[in-house]
């Protein structure tokens, strides 16, 4: 079901901006299946947005990658800046939960989606977006993009078949049920493209993987020689069910390097 996740959550939203911005916001978000309660990963935090309440509800998640840049998946962002959402009605948060008591919600001075985004994702959609923070996230360390064409050079080795991706976010589990609780599962590689990252999430082969919440969330991985901990892709679609199918799209490619970098440049 190619398009499941990029519709099933406009039922999330009635009641919370209105029909017509719930359709807006029906972004192709997704979240955290077959996980555990991550504690290793504080720069992944939720992108929360405001009820008309005044209470805050989990839309995305993403990654600290520098001081006020919050990198998440283009459709995200393209969701807010399709409606001109306002900024006074974004929140960032890092928070273990972010529905507990004390929870820390940071501000938001803008968002962006990379210049080229258009969704397909049997192409190259460009699915990246970024927050920028109102003030810089203090004693969060940074999460670190891979460097170029590095998922190529582990294929080119013979070191993809076999690997695991850490996938970490805050969106829905596999009961569909949102905790709160930044969580961590992990898939198995099935196969590379310019521009995708397609992984399984089948619980039947001890996989887990993303679901309703969980875009622009970052798949991990770690390199076997220096240890270092990449980020490779962020999370953007796959079965609607969320049983199957983990598809993200790649971090490590030239286009979406060039945008991060532009954008930590341009916002210190």
């Amino acid at each position: 079901m190619l398009f499941g996740k990029r519709w099933a959550r406009v039922s999330r939203f009635l009641g919370v901006f209105g029909v017509v911005l719930v359709v807006a916001l029906a972004a192709r978000s997704q979240a955290i299946t077959w996980g555990t309660i991550d504690t290793t990963h504080p720069n992944v935090g939720a992108i929360l947005t405001q009820h008309a309440d005044g209470t805050f509800g989990e839309f995305c998640s993403g990654t600290l990658v520098s001081a006020r840049v919050f990198l998440t998946a283009g459709h995200c962002t393209d969701a807010l800046v399709s409606r001109a959402f306002p900024v006074s009605r974004l929140r960032v948060s890092f928070a273990p939960n972010i529905f507990a008591e004390g929870a820390v919600y940071l501000e938001v001075s803008g968002y962006q989606s990379h210049p080229d985004y258009r969704w397909g994702p049997t192409s190259d959609p460009h699915d990246l977006g970024v927050l920028i923070l109102a003030k810089a996230a203090a004693g969060v360390a940074f999460g670190v993009p891979a460097p170029a064409n590095y998922l190529d050079g582990l294929a080119a080795a013979g070191a993809i078949q076999d690997a695991k991706f850490i996938n970490v976010g805050y969106g829905d589990n596999q009961e569909f049920v949102v905790t709160g609780d930044r969580q961590i599962s992990y898939s198995s590689f099935r196969n590379l493209h310019d521009a995708w990252l397609y992984m399984s999430q089948n619980i039947h082969h001890e996989d887990g993987g993303t679901c309703y919440g969980d875009s622009g969330g970052p798949t991990f991985f770690v390199d076997p020689s220096s240890h270092a901990e990449y980020i490779v892709a962020t999370t953007s679609w796959g079965d609607g069910p969320c049983k199957a199918t983990n598809n993200n799209y790649r971090v490590d490619i030239a286009s979406s390097l060039e945008f991060i970098e532009a954008m930590i440049g341009q916002n210190p």
